[in-house]
């Protein structure tokens, strides 16, 4: 068994913690979607994109509302949402132990791979993810060979908090991890540049298979391939998706909210993708970390249909090297390799 993560994405692409020991970290938007069910949560919250030759950081992957989204018969103006440096942890009504239960997989959909295993427990403040990161929707082949079963364990805090300065995510490596168990990567590839400039690289699902394993770069959704949620459910409400290393929640946002990061330099997205962008505070709904805080006070993160796609940084309080087997791998880690993710600031 290998200790190690990754994600991966490409083709048409929708990306893609508890209280304290009694509560988890956030809570399910009331209109979010976890798998097939309705969430069980009475706090509202409120995902990625496909460059091409022209314009390889705005391929449209969807109609988009960028400016509000459903919650039961009311419609939240973004606006709303409160600026998270202006708000502690998020308020959660939910128990770490129902956290906890979120991280399963369905049945296997992969005939000549291993079964997909996820399961996660409290500990203390803590909550201890493993799997083997096997996916439990549809394995598209992107490169050579297929993803092996790997004893992976991740731990996050059950008690996310706002640091008083953002930390850089992960330049290569997993920097969340899916409630399958799959890691999530950032949108970088290889030595700095944007996973979305390697054509081919990733499946339809926005996930490929590397040498450390099988990993998510950006939440892909198609008509015609099983992936982790159907265009049909992005569009409809917010899906939980995962959670980032700090304890917060991850969910899909796509047709939800905007990414603030615009592309500045066309000629860096291919090498350096972070250079290539530039963060445009009110450009669009959500903050540097690609996150937002909801008029009920609750913070999380949503997907995007362009860069950074899942996570811009960390808003929350995280130490990288307690994390477990996935984080900073591939060698990467906040700030290292040739471009940088923003942190520290």
């Amino acid at each position: 068994m290998n200790k190690t993560l990754i994600l991966l994405a490409t083709g048409t692409l929708a990306l893609a913690a508890c209280g304290s020991s009694d509560d988890a970290a956030s809570d399910i938007p009331e209109t979010a979607v976890v798998g097939d069910t309705a969430a069980p949560a009475t706090d509202t919250q409120a995902d990625t994109g496909e460059g091409t030759d022209d314009d390889p950081g705005e391929t449209d992957l969807g109609d988009e509302n960028t400016t509000e989204e459903t919650s039961g018969d009311e419609s939240v103006d973004a606006t709303d949402a409160v600026d998270p440096e202006t708000t502690g942890s998020s308020a959660s009504s939910t128990t770490c132990e129902e956290t906890a239960a979120l991280f399963a997989t369905g049945p296997s959909v992969n005939p000549d791979l291993a079964d997909p295993e996820s399961s996660a427990t409290c500990t203390g403040e803590s909550i201890v993810i493993t799997s083997n990161g096997i996916p439990d929707y549809t394995y598209i082949q992107t490169s050579p060979g297929d993803p092996d079963a790997a004893d992976l364990e991740f731990v996050i805090t059950a008690t996310p908090e706002h640091a008083d300065e953002t930390t850089a995510i992960p330049l290569l490596g997993s920097a969340a991890v899916s409630l399958t168990g799959v890691p999530i990567y950032g949108p970088t590839e290889g030595t700095g540049g944007d996973v979305l400039s390697l054509v081919g690289a990733l499946s339809e699902c926005g996930s490929h298979n590397g040498p450390t394993g099988f990993h998510i770069h950006l939440l892909g959704t198609s008509e015609n391939t099983d992936c982790l949620f159907t265009p049909d459910e992005v569009a409809e409400a917010p899906q939980l998706v995962g959670y980032a290393f700090d304890g917060y929640p991850i969910y899909t946002g796509n047709d939800q909210y905007t990414s603030s990061w615009q592309l500045t330099d066309e000629s860096l997205f291919a090498t350096d993708t972070w250079a290539a962008h530039s963060y445009v505070e009110g450009s669009g709904d959500l903050d540097e970390c690609n996150g937002l805080t909801d008029a009920d006070g609750n913070y999380a993160y949503y997907t995007t249909d362009t860069f950074p796609y899942v996570l811009g940084c960390y808003s929350g309080v995280v130490d990288l090297d307690t994390v477990g087997s996935a984080g900073g791998g591939n060698g990467g880690g906040p700030g290292d390799g040739q471009g940088s993710p923003p942190g520290d600031g």
